[in-house]
């Protein structure tokens, strides 16, 4: 086991799209961690569920984070957050002319992430 620099964002492998960057850190037996990085993205333009809870941790830059049915939060640099499984989510950087936003995910492996 060899440890990844996350603020250089090395990744296992990794995914680009508009909405941002995902890197995977870790793909263990019992837990998945993802990096991602958001940077001028687009906002999703629909919500995204998972079916378990999904850990998130601030590591740069503040996420603007939407939960169905809630006002939105901002989370800064070290902050944590649970998004309940089942919730409808989505998340971009903030401000939207700001500094880029990279944040961890953390799943339980086998986790279901589904665009809605």
């Amino acid at each position: 086991m060899s440890s990844i620099d996350v603020t250089a964002r090395q990744a296992l492998s990794r995914t680009d799209s508009p909405f941002g960057s995902v890197g995977l850190m870790h793909a263990g037996s019992d837990l998945e961690a993802w990096w991602i990085w958001k940077d001028r993205e687009e906002i999703e333009p629909s919500f995204s569920v998972m079916d378990r809870e999904d850990l998130l941790y601030v590591v740069q830059g503040s996420l603007r984070l939407e939960l169905e049915g809630r006002d939105p939060i901002v989370l800064e640099i070290g902050d944590l957050f649970v998004i309940p499984a089942g919730t409808p989510f989505r998340g971009s950087s903030w401000p939207r002319d700001g500094e880029p936003c990279q944040f961890i995910a953390v799943a339980p492996v086998g986790a279901t992430f589904t665009r809605i």
